[in-house]
């Protein structure tokens, strides 16, 4: 689509079967592939060389194509010589470049001249520099280690509460505070949720990251403590469970933190074509670490008598690895933008981008980060405030993050991973059924999720988060049909298949997309506080769904899961009609279009104005009360 042929008359005409330009915008049919050049691969370097594909001019035919690939491709155009390319020649060889300008190309004509390229040519590549991913990778430690403490109390329950004084055996009181040191990890990282916003603003990313590693180590620490205190001959160890609690409370704080943070970060480094990619990254390694510790805490492995509190404490590992790397981590310039350090954000977005500081994608994004700083600044006045998040153009972005929130964790997923071993041996599955169970559906969490990663910025995010949605519906009715048919030949097979089926459904879509999602339609000026609310909303709600599964359990028996498949079936119909897409588009574009949506949609509700007199003599006919007119 972005080249053409010189005929023998030397006139300038496009290739057969190519996509015609649209408009001035450069748009472009929709059937256009995502590999703009693969179906034409007889256009290579010597063609170029040899004059053979035209040079492009303002008076060329195709001078309605935009330099950059328009917000809706997932890829920008690059070039992609390899390593038969001198270094000499100034930007060929970057493998990194995430686009290059074909005025560009034709100035590298001479310099290529007499050089055997073989059948390589201008193509798109991945845009993802060394920069960008050392800083992803250290930011995704965060990830790792709240996807770590959210699963790290559940394959060995029993051996943990046998030493905590509450085994299985000490009914309805045991499973309370069972519960409770498993919730209230949720209160804590309710309090970092609320704290994170503001102090990321004031922090810097960065630094909050870091500060989040040291409090995670604490965190860690403190539960594995929580064995060395002496325990009574019979009943609870409260100086155990105390230690215990206080430890998941600091280290839900540090996970409240790294839940609206690192999606944020993420959000404000990425390239648009590699946001949604990198953004599921932050599932993506949650559940890798998910995995992780449930595989730790499987009998065999750390879930012994002697052993279990290395699985609370190996967090510290991770925690000290991110804070000897922090080096690697670059801020965001978007938030450099925002506190007025402009040179700094310019040096730091040309790192991150690897490419030159006059190059014109560098100046187009530092102008667009400029305009949102300005915007943030004149409408925040010194910092967000919660009356900013009521109002446009922020409330109708936000109404969707916090329900998304809600219908993820009123989903029952968290259950799965925090109950699956105590609920379903109470409905009659044997200890091999169960572990079966735990690391089939941390198996299946991964690999969907890997696959996610694929479909983000392909699929859309509204398309997964309907299949995710009815797939984890399907399966919790799967499930009660399970727990209600005991000792049928059918009743483990199916167990196994639901669990691991609502599991994998949750990994496609309401997992990452959930938290994804925010730091997508969030405006700039109070991205950070309105993340930290949609988050909070996600930890209040898991903390209602934690603490009152047990209880939905000893009552409903079987039929545990059929409140969850509700709130899913509810969610769905929120998703289809509220949820819009943002695959491929910049904030900007994305925060233009909610700002439309919010107005079609106030216009559509408003409610029919009443007339006074009519009800002033309707009132004064019914109660004899006279109303001004």
């Amino acid at each position: 689509t972005m080249y053409g042929r010189i005929d023998g008359n030397g006139s300038e005409e496009l290739d057969s079967g190519m996509p015609r330009a649209a408009s001035t915008m450069g748009l472009v049919r929709a059937d256009m592939t995502q590999h703009l050049l693969k179906d034409h691969r007889a256009a290579t370097a010597p063609d170029l060389l040899a004059g053979r594909v035209m040079k492009f001019h303002r008076a060329s035919p195709l001078a309605d194509l935009s330099y950059l690939a328009l917000p809706g491709l997932t890829s920008r155009v690059a070039v992609k010589f390899g390593a038969r390319v001198p270094k000499s020649v100034s930007g060929l060889g970057r493998r990194n470049a995430s686009y290059m300008r074909l005025e560009t190309l034709n100035k590298k004509e001479k310099e290529l001249e007499g050089l055997s390229l073989g059948e390589d040519y201008a193509e798109e590549t991945a845009g993802l520099t060394p920069a960008l991913g050392k800083s992803v990778a250290v930011a995704l430690l965060s990830s790792a280690m709240y996807g770590f403490n959210g699963a790290n109390m559940n394959t060995q329950a029993g051996v943990q509460r046998a030493a905590l004084g509450i085994p299985g055996s000490a009914g309805a009181t045991g499973d309370n505070i069972w519960s409770a040191c498993v919730s209230l990890f949720c209160i804590g990282a309710l309090l970092g949720c609320n704290l994170s916003g503001s102090l990321a603003d004031k922090w810097g990313r960065k630094k909050f990251l870091l500060v989040s590693a040291v409090i995670f180590a604490m965190g860690g620490i403190l539960e594995a403590a929580c064995a060395l205190p002496p325990a009574p001959l019979s009943g609870p160890a409260y100086a155990r469970i105390a230690l215990l609690i206080v430890g998941r409370l600091v280290t839900g704080v540090a996970c409240g933190g790294a839940t609206v943070v690192v999606p944020m970060y993420l959000g404000e480094v990425s390239p648009a074509h590699l946001r949604g990619m990198l953004g599921t990254a932050f599932q993506l390694v949650s559940v890798m670490a998910m995995f992780a510790a449930q595989v730790l805490g499987l009998g065999s492995m750390l879930g012994t008598e002697r052993l279990w509190p290395l699985v609370l404490g190996i967090v510290v590992v991770p925690a000290l690895l991110q804070l000897s790397l922090g080096y690697l981590l670059v801020e965001s310039p978007r938030w450099l933008c925002m506190v007025g350090n402009v040179e700094e954000a310019r040096h730091t977005l040309v790192t991150l981008r690897d490419a030159d500081p006059e190059d014109d994608a560098i100046v187009e994004e530092m102008e667009v980060m400029l305009q949102s700083a300005q915007a943030a600044k004149k409408s925040g006045k010194g910092g967000a405030t919660f009356s900013q998040l009521l109002k446009a153009p922020t409330a109708y972005p936000l109404f969707i993050s916090v329900c998304l929130m809600a219908v993820q964790q009123f989903s029952g997923i968290n259950n799965a991973f925090n109950f699956s071993s105590v609920f379903l041996k109470a409905n009659g599955m044997d200890d091999a059924a169960v572990q079966l169970i735990a690391i089939l559906m941390n198996v299946g969490n991964v690999m969907i999720t890997l696959l996610s990663v694929y479909l983000m910025d392909r699929a859309g995010r509204r398309v997964l988060l309907l299949m995710s949605s009815w797939g984890m519906f399907l399966a919790a009715l799967m499930l009660t049909v399970a727990l209600k048919s005991p000792g049928r030949t059918f009743t483990t097979p199916l167990s196994v298949l639901s669990v691991v089926l609502f599991v994998s459904a949750f990994g496609i879509g309401l997992g990452p997309v959930a938290w994804l999602l925010p730091a997508e339609i969030m405006p700039g000026e109070t991205r950070a506080l309105a993340s930290s609310v949609a988050a909070t909303t996600n930890w209040l709600a898991n903390f209602i769904a934690t603490q009152a599964f047990l209880v939905i359990a000893n009552m409903l028996g079987g039929f545990a899961f059929v409140p969850f498949a509700v709130c899913l079936f509810v969610g769905s119909f929120f998703i289809a009609a509220f949820v819009p897409e943002t695959k491929g588009k910049s904030l900007e574009q994305i925060q233009s279009e909610l700002a439309r949506d919010a107005t079609q949609f106030a216009t559509e509700h408003r409610p029919e104005p009443i007339e006074l007199p009519a009800a002033a003599a309707y009132m004064s006919t019914r109660f004899d009360i006279s109303l001004p007119s």
